[in-house]
């Protein structure tokens, strides 16, 4: 696009001598702001998308101290986003530009879909047809995620890099992706078009989002996690991510641990599952079969030894599954010397012939150097080729190492927000709460502590004692669910038993409060739920 002076350089406006103050002196820094400020933006935060407007405008006079047409264009309307959702600086300025605009031409923010506010929703008049068709979405990434194509292209477009913006190419290139694989012709044609991008095979699924919808927006496909043969034990819970942090902001740590430091129970025997490979392989399976048989014990004496005997004469003939219950017995040491650098090899080479479970076993390895050197990024390759295929516990890692970041993989709460959101709709144990969190405290993206309310309160059927911590507070304050300082008092003594930093100094705050008949009735279901847990852990035993 040829360069025409733009009427006032906006780098003559106040705000922006504001920002350039407050930009830090050295340049990498300045690029760090500027990437952080741009993340909330596209993350919905209003105040963020007006600073990134001044922050733009700073750059493009900086540039040769004019800004052409098209670099007004991209200021103001990220000045639209953040007036569309109240801001008041924001709307003052969009009155004082010096270019013929009209807010209301398009009723949304161009870059996030967006156009609403919380006590005025967005109109419908503003955009009818995408309204109809995102069934009722007015959020884009909502939408996206819900499965709606049109969104998914479009949030690919958000994606893209420009000039002044960084971007993401991969996280543009998989949204497009998303809408090429349910037959989107515009962004079919996009992606065999477009050189810098890919257009993945029909086979791969959606990065994001398992759900599917046809043109009318009716929901066509919810994929569901691959079975799980041979989970194995957990790492010990001591491990963690090399350069996590464990800071604990507000009732607890915003940074989860990721699940292989969770503590999970030997699972339940059950019958085996399908084969991994095909019908043609019935020898490799039916060793495979005998030897998931003797690890758990169907059928026959439990015997690590003849699970270790079988499983490597099925690995031998190529099996995927029994490469993975060798790595598994080399890990624990079951049955066969423990050796972690064996086990290593025998994950990663069930994770190549497209075992899951495997592949977070792999991703486990490089995140602890577990029989490798530490590899963060290789960590996360694995871990994402799990999420991809459905792996719950995968899902929530991706989002733990992208909260906390570590070597040379930058924290991103975006990509942490929606990963950890699809580990809890995809049933892992620990996920619900730090969703709730996320949502309540606005980490990558904007504050919804209103829907944060159903997955704390998921994380409480799920025994999750922060669950039970952050719905006690709320409770308590009457925060998007009724007042009860009854169950208040409750779940904090819950959450106190479990071993939560705060809820006793919680409890005996409240506690004046409380009825010495709400109390009371709060010991008795205190105790039926301390009989409830012994009886549990009992059972287990």
């Amino acid at each position: 696009m040829s360069r025409s002076p733009f009427a006032v350089p906006f780098a003559g406006m106040i705000l922006a001598a504001l920002i350039a103050a407050m930009l830090p002196v050295s340049t990498s820094r300045a690029d760090e702001t500027l990437d952080a400020v741009r993340r909330d933006a596209y993350a919905g935060d209003a105040t963020s998308q007006r600073l990134y407007a001044i922050m733009l405008s700073y750059d493009y006079a900086e540039d040769d101290g004019e800004i052409d047409e098209y670099e007004a264009k991209q200021i103001i309307r990220w000045f639209e986003c953040a007036a569309l959702q109240g801001d008041d600086i924001a709307i003052e300025q969009l009155q004082n530009v010096p270019y013929n605009f009209d807010i209301s031409e398009t009723g949304e923010c161009e870059f996030t879909g967006a156009g609403y506010t919380a006590d005025d929703p967005k109109p419908e008049s503003s955009s009818t047809a995408t309204a109809s068709i995102w069934g009722g979405h007015t959020d884009m990434w909502a939408a996206a995620m819900d499965g709606y194509p049109d969104a998914q292209f479009k949030l690919g477009r958000n994606f893209e890099p420009t000039l002044f913006d960084p971007g993401n190419m991969e996280v543009a290139e998989a949204w497009y992706n998303c809408a090429a694989r349910q037959g989107y012709q515009e962004a079919i044609d996009f992606l065999e078009n477009d050189p810098l991008f890919r257009l993945y095979p029909a086979s791969q699924p959606c990065t994001f989002t398992n759900k599917m919808r046809d043109e009318n927006g009716n929901l066509t496909r919810v994929f569901s996690s691959r079975p799980i043969p041979v989970t194995g034990a957990s790492a010990p819970s001591s491990e963690t991510a090399p350069g996590t942090t464990t800071a604990q902001p507000a009732d607890t740590a915003d940074v989860p641990q990721t699940s292989s430091s969770q503590t999970v129970p030997t699972p339940t025997p059950t019958p085996a599952p399908p084969p991994s490979v095909s019908p043609n392989d019935a020898k490799a399976d039916e060793l495979y079969g005998a030897a998931y048989d003797a690890f758990y014990g169907i059928g026959r004496a439990q015997s690590y030894e003849d699970a270790f005997s079988l499983g490597r004469e099925a690995a031998v003939l190529g099996h995927a599954g029994a490469f993975n219950l060798l790595g598994v017995l080399y890990r624990d040491g079951l049955g066969v010397t423990k050796d972690a650098t064996e086990a290593a090899y025998h994950f990663r080479h069930a994770a190549e012939l497209g075992e899951v479970i495997a592949m977070v076993n792999i991703a486990d390895c490089y995140l602890h150097g577990t029989g490798v050197e530490v590899n963060l990024t290789r960590a996360i390759e694995w871990y994402q080729k799990a999420a991809i295929g459905g792996n719950a516990g995968a899902q929530y890692n991706l989002a733990a190492v992208y909260q906390s970041g570590g070597g040379d993989i930058a924290p991103d709460p975006v990509l942490a927000r929606h990963w950890m959101g699809l580990a809890a709709e995809n049933g892992d144990p620990d996920a619900p709460y730090y969703y709730g969190h996320f949502l309540e405290y606005g980490i990558g993206g904007p504050e919804e502590p209103a829907k944060a309310v159903p997955w704390y309160q998921k994380a409480v059927e799920n025994g999750n004692i922060d669950g039970y911590a952050a719905m006690g507070r709320m409770y308590y304050y009457g925060e998007h669910v009724p007042g009860d300082l009854e169950r208040a008092w409750l779940y904090l003594a819950i959450a106190e038993d479990g071993g939560h930093p705060d809820a006793p100094e919680w409890r005996e705050t409240i506690e004046p409060e409380v009825s010495y008949e709400q109390r009371s009735r709060a010991i008795v279901e205190l105790s039926k739920y301390r009989a409830q847990k012994a009886e549990a852990e009992n059972s287990r035993n």
